[in-house]
C-alpha cells in the first residue's frame, strides 16, 4: 500500500494513483541526503578556523575592502573595468552582494567561499556520478574534492572567491554539455554555452573550458559527424580567443607579465613539466603546503627533469588513448585545466600555486579511484580514511590563514630565502607601525634580490613614514631605476612635496599622469603643490579632477574648500565642507575651516570651532579663544 498518492486526471479523464513512496526519496535518494548533510557539517568543523580569519593583504585590499566600485554596486564598472589583472565582472558582482550583506566583517566573506565550495563539491560529485556511474566512487572524489590540504588556498582567501564563482558555472556547463552529448537536445547545448559564457566572465581561467569539451566528446564517444563536432565548438573558441586577448592584455598593464621569469621558449616548456611534476607530487602527498613555491635554484636539473617528465606523459597518454578512456580523460582534464598557468606566459612570482589546482584535481581524483575495486564496501572505507586523513591535514592549513603576518611567516619558514615573504612580511609589520621590524625584512628581501624593485619601494615608504628623507628617495630613485613603476614616482613626488621641492614634486606627478589620467594619488600631490605655491587656479583645475573621479572623499573636498577660501569663493567653499562633513561627520578639520570662512562671512563660528576642538583639532582652540568670547 501506498504511503503517498496523487491523483493525475488524463485527457480521457479517466484517473490513475501513481505511489511515491516518500517521493521525496524517489527524487534526491536517501544516501545522497546523508551524503549533503554530512558533507556540510564535515566542511563546516574542518574550515571551522577560517571563521574567525581576517583578511589578507594580498589582493583583498584591491578587489574588496579598498574597492568603491565594489561598495556602490557599479555595473557599468564591473563590465568596464579590470581589476587585479583580471577583466571578471561576474566575480565582482558577487563580490559587491558580499559586501552589501557582509561589509567588512571578514566572517561573512569567509563563510561565502565556504558555501560556493560545498555547492561545488556537490556539483562535482554529480558530474562524477555521470562519468563513472559509480555511486561511491563519485563520493569519493568529491570528498577529495572538498577536503584535499591543496584546496584550502582557494577556500580561505577572500579575493581568490572568483576561483570558486568560475569552477562553479564551469561546473555546471560540463553537467549540461554531458546531457547534450546524450539526449541532443538543442537547449542544454544553449546552456552550456551561457554557463561557459558565466564562468569566462568570472575568471579568464575558464577559457580551457573548449579543450575540455573536447575531452568528453571523446570519453562519451559522442556519435556525429566531424564538421559538427568542429562546428559546435567554435562559438566557445571565439569567446576563449576574445577573452584570452583581453587577458593579457590587462595582465599586462597591470604588471603581472612578469619579465623577471621570461625564459626562452625552451626553458619554459621544461619548467612546465617540473610543474605538472609538482602538482602530482602535492596532490599524493599534501605536506609542506605554501601559497609561494619560489623558482627551483637548481634550474638546468629542473628544466630537464621537467622535458622527462613531459615526455612520460605524453608516452602514457598515447598508450591510454585506446587502452583506458576514462585514465586518458581525466589526465588530459587534469592538464588542460592547468595549461594556461604553467607559465608558458610568464606572470607572477612563482612557478606553482595551489590555487591553480582548484579543478584540476578533479582529474587526478578520477585517476586515483579508477585503480580502486568497485566494491562499495572498500569505498566506504576509502571514503572514510581520506576525510579523516585529508580533513586533519586542511584543519591544521587552515590555521596558517589567520592573518598576513601568520601566513606569511609560514612562507619564511618552508622558504626563508623568499625574498617575496621577505618583503610582504615587512610591509604589514609597516602597516602596524613596527618599523624596526619591518625594516629589517625590506632589508632582508633586498640582500636575497638586490634586482627587487618592490623592497626597495616598500622600504622607501618607511624611511618617508619615518621622516628619513634622504633614506627614502636613494631607495625611491633605486626602485625606479630597476622598474617604471608609478607607486615609486608617486612616492618620490611626495618626498619631493614635502622637503618643498615643488618642481621635482610636480614633474613625478605630471610622468605619472601622462601615463595615468586618473592616478589619484599622483592628482593630489600636484594638486597640493601648486596650491602651495599658490598658483590657485592651477590647484582648482586638478582639485576638480580628483573630485570628478573621486567624489566620495573629504580630504579632497577639504582641501578644494581651502583653495575657493583663498580666493574669497565663500560660497563654494562652504558647499565643499559641508558635503564634507556629510560624508564623514567625525572629520574634524572641516569644522575648522566651515568656522574660518564663517568669520570672513560675519556669520557665528562659535559652534564649529567648538565642534572641530571636541573632535581633537587643537588648531581650533585659538580660533575659538580669539572669536568666541
Amino acid at each position: 500500500m501506498c504511503k503517498f498518492k496523487i491523483c493525475i486526471e488524463t485527457n480521457a479523464g479517466n484517473s490513475k494513483f501513481v505511489s511515491l513512496n516518500a517521493s521525496i526519496q524517489h527524487i534526491v535518494p536517501r544516501t545522497k541526503i546523508y551524503f549533503v548533510v554530512i558533507l556540510v557539517l564535515a566542511a563546516v568543523a574542518i574550515y571551522a578556523k577560517l571563521f574567525s580569519a581576517q583578511f589578507i593583504s594580498w589582493d583583498d585590499g584591491d578587489v574588496l575592502l579598498n574597492n568603491k566600485d565594489v561598495h556602490q554596486f557599479s555595473l557599468k564598472a564591473f563590465f568596464t573595468s579590470y581589476y587585479v589583472g583580471n577583466y571578471a565582472p561576474v566575480s565582482m558582482i558577487g563580490f559587491a552582494v558580499d559586501w552589501l550583506l557582509f561589509r567588512g566583517n571578514a566572517m561573512g566573506h569567509h563563510a561565502m567561499s565556504l558555501l560556493f565550495h560545498v555547492m561545488n563539491t556537490l556539483l562535482v560529485y554529480h558530474l562524477i556520478n555521470i562519468i563513472l556511474k559509480d555511486n561511491w566512487k563519485a563520493v569519493v572524489c568529491a570528498l577529495i574534492f572538498c577536503f584535499h590540504p591543496l584546496q584550502v588556498e582557494t577556500v580561505a582567501w577572500v579575493s581568490a572567491k572568483n576561483n570558486l564563482t568560475y569552477s562553479f558555472f564551469f561546473l555546471l556547463g560540463l553537467i549540461y554539455y554531458t546531457k547534450y552529448i546524450t539526449a541532443r537536445i538543442s537547449k542544454f547545448y544553449i546552456f552550456t554555452l551561457l554557463f561557459f559564457a558565466l564562468s569566462v566572465l568570472s575568471k579568464p581561467s575558464a577559457i580551457c573550458f573548449p579543450l575540455v569539451m573536447v575531452l568528453f566528446d571523446y570519453l562519451m564517444k559522442r556519435q556525429t559527424s566531424l564538421k559538427s563536432l568542429i562546428l559546435n565548438k567554435v562559438p566557445f573558441f571565439i569567446v576563449a580567443l576574445i577573452l584570452g586577448l583581453a587577458t593579457i592584455y590587462t595582465r599586462t598593464e597591470d604588471k603581472f607579465i612578469n619579465q623577471n621569469h621570461a625564459f626562452a621558449i625552451h626553458e619554459r616548456v621544461g619548467y612546465a613539466g617540473f610543474a605538472l611534476l609538482q602538482y602530482i607530487y602535492k596532490f599524493l602527498v599534501p605536506v609542506n603546503l605554501s601559497v609561494i613555491y619560489p623558482y627551483p635554484q637548481n634550474k638546468m636539473q629542473s628544466i630537464i627533469l621537467g622535458y622527462g617528465v613531459l615526455l612520460f606523459l605524453i608516452f602514457v597518454l598515447y598508450r591510454l588513448f585506446k587502452k583506458s578512456k576514462l585514465v586518458f580523460f581525466a589526465l588530459g582534464f587534469f592538464i588542460a585545466n592547468l595549461i594556461l598557468v604553467l607559465q608558458f606566459l610568464p606572470f607572477g612570482e612563482v612557478l606553482t600555486a595551489d590555487r591553480y589546482m582548484y579543478l584540476p584535481i578533479i582529474g587526478l581524483s578520477i585517476v586515483l579511484v579508477s585503480v580502486f575495486p568497485p566494491n562499495a564496501k572498500a569505498l566506504k572505507i576509502i571514503a572514510v580514511s581520506l576525510t579523516l586523513i585529508f580533513g586533519s591535514l586542511t584543519f591544521i592549513r587552515a590555521g596558517v590563514w589567520k592573518n598576513s603576518i601568520s601566513l606569511y611567516s609560514d612562507i619564511l619558514k618552508k622558504y626563508p630565502h623568499s625574498f617575496v615573504a621577505l618583503n610582504s612580511l615587512g610591509a604589514e609589520y609597516m602597516l602596524n607601525k613596527n618599523y624596526d621590524l619591518g625594516l629589517r625584512y625590506f632589508n632582508a628581501a633586498i640582500a636575497e634580490n638586490t634586482e627587487y624593485y618592490k623592497g626597495y619601494y616598500n622600504r622607501g615608504l618607511l624611511y618617508a613614514q619615518t621622516n628619513r628623507m634622504t633614506n627614502a628617495l636613494e631607495d625611491f630613485n633605486m626602485a625606479i631605476k630597476l622598474k617604471q613603476y608609478p607607486k615609486a614616482y608617486v612616492a618620490r613626488a611626495n618626498v619631493y612635496y614635502t622637503l618643498k621641492d615643488y618642481p621635482k614634486a610636480i614633474q613625478d606627478a605630471e610622468f605619472v599622469l601622462n601615463n595615468e589620467p586618473q592616478n589619484l594619488r599622483a592628482l593630489y600631490v600636484i594638486a597640493n603643490c601648486y596650491d602651495d605655491l599658490n598658483q590657485l587656479s592651477e590647484a582648482l583645475t586638478f582639485y576638480n579632477k580628483l573630485i570628478y573621479f573621486s567624489s566620495d572623499t573629504p580630504l579632497y573636498l577639504l582641501r578644494r574648500a581651502i583653495v575657493y577660501g583663498k580666493m574669497r569663493n565663500f560660497d563654494a567653499c562652504l558647499n565643499d565642507l559641508n558635503e564634507a562633513i556629510r560624508l564623514d561627520p567625525e572629520f574634524a578639520e572641516p569644522y575648522y575651516w566651515k568656522g574660518v570662512a564663517k568669520v570672513n562671512l560675519k556669520q557665528n563660528p562659535c559652534p564649529d570651532f567648538h565642534t572641530a576642538m571636541r573632535l581633537g583639532f587643537e588648531a581650533a582652540g585659538q580660533a575659538q579663544a580669539t572669536y568666541c568670547k
